[in-house]
């Protein structure tokens, strides 16, 4: 379901409403208007009972979470704290064990700002926010397979030669290649953390207030580090990851996703935010159902398949999931082609590593390898610390249930 919006009237609107920072950690798509809906005290639910998730036609095998090993008192521990308040605005929490569905709670009962944004009446599919950016680092993957693209030595601007010019040329922008920007690497004048969206000096808000043609506004940026240096989290640098499919490609992206991704995977409850210029926004612009979300972390978990048909090469699997960026943010230590990876350290003096898309709000896909599993979690704490509740949860308690089972 792609559903185009009033973007660039509405993006203007918002802008002036936003006036949060966005520190080192918050992973943000201002395409969405920041916020969630104000939270009622929190009332007294009777204890949570678990049930096995529903089977359905998705593609899922279902069972239960001890007939996986996983330790059911600390996940009901887990959700009594959600549902008591300790924990805030957590719309889902979703585990895969061993390739089978076993924990599926959708936990919000209403919908958000973010859905009107975009016209979703869905409870079940959620802003993924920069999710999104794994999602098109998987399908720069999949061009590459296909033949579409060379490899990631390939010079970035070479992907737009539809444009006669770029402003501030310089030519080490020259020697921007397809894996600077897939690690943030790019060289590019940028800053979408330090400052309110509604400053100058924020890059994002920048962009969106003068620049229509995203892609063309950020490859028009003057140059400040050598390419391949210095890490700059960029959002539009994930857009032209996507304008860079569509260009090698010939087909729009979200055409070339469901036909090598989201088709073959039987994921058919997306939609996607456009750009003014009518291109999907891959910075941060899916929504999509938890279950969804969690079928990417298992193609990750299985080396690029997905029911036995290989969608990526477990080579891509491999090097985009890889420490290309030592970072350290406490949420994550590392970064990937648009993945980050997180050691947790458990009570009990065991180590796990995960590797996840994170997205604004509290929108997670771990996958652990060590432990055959794949975690999900959605939230509405946009621009807040609160987004990182869910490193809490995993720490406390889903790791841990799955870990002491596993022994």
């Amino acid at each position: 379901m792609n559903i185009h919006s009033n973007y660039l009237s509405q993006q203007k609107s918002q802008i002036s409403k936003v006036v949060a920072t966005c520190t080192a950690g918050m992973l943000l798509a201002l395409i969405m208007a920041c916020g969630s809906s104000s939270l009622s005290p929190p009332i007294e639910q009777p204890s949570y009972q678990y049930q096995i998730p529903t089977q359905t036609s998705d593609g899922w095998q279902v069972g239960g979470v001890t007939d996986h090993n996983i330790d059911l008192t600390r996940l009901e521990n887990m959700m009594n704290a959600i549902r008591g308040g300790q924990f805030t605005n957590i719309d889902s929490v979703l585990i895969v064990r061993n390739s089978t569905l076993v924990f599926d709670e959708l936990i919000r009962t209403q919908l958000g700002s973010h859905d009107s944004f975009i016209g979703n009446t869905d409870l079940k599919v959620h802003s993924v926010q920069s999710v999104t950016k794994s999602f098109a680092s998987a399908l720069v993957g999949i061009a590459i397979d296909k033949g579409y693209i060379t490899s990631t030595d390939v010079k970035f601007y070479d992907f737009f030669q539809n444009y006669s010019s770029f402003g501030n040329w310089d030519e080490s922008k020259n020697q921007i290649t397809l894996e600077n920007v897939l690690t943030m690497q790019h060289g590019w004048q940028w800053d979408e953390w330090t400052y309110p969206y509604s400053d100058s000096r924020n890059s994002l808000g920048e962009i969106y207030r003068n620049s229509p043609d995203h892609v063309k506004g950020l490859l028009d940026l003057p140059m400040v580090n050598t390419p391949g240096s210095t890490y700059a989290y960029s959002t539009i640098a994930s857009v032209a990851l996507g304008a860079a499919v569509e260009n090698a490609s010939m087909q729009q992206l979200e055409d070339f996703a469901d036909q090598y991704l989201f088709g073959p995977m039987a994921i058919t409850s997306h939609i996607w935010a456009f750009t003014p210029m009518g291109r999907a926004h891959t910075g941060g612009g899916l929504w999509i159902s938890s279950r969804d979300m969690a079928k990417f972390g298992q193609l990750f978990l299985n080396g690029g398949s997905w029911n036995g048909q290989q969608l990526v090469s477990s080579q891509w699997v491999e090097i985009s999931t890889q420490n290309h960026v030592t970072l350290n943010y406490g949420h994550s230590d590392n970064y990937g082609y648009q993945w980050w990876d997180k050691t947790f350290n458990l009570n009990d003096g065991r180590s796990i590593y995960t590797y996840s898309a994170q997205g604004n709000g509290g929108q997670f896909i771990y996958v652990v390898p060590e432990l055959n599993s794949v975690i999900v979690f959605t939230g509405a704490n946009y621009d807040s610390p609160d987004m990182y509740q869910a490193v809490t949860l995993m720490n406390q308690y889903v790791l841990p249930a799955i870990q002491s089972g596993a022994q």
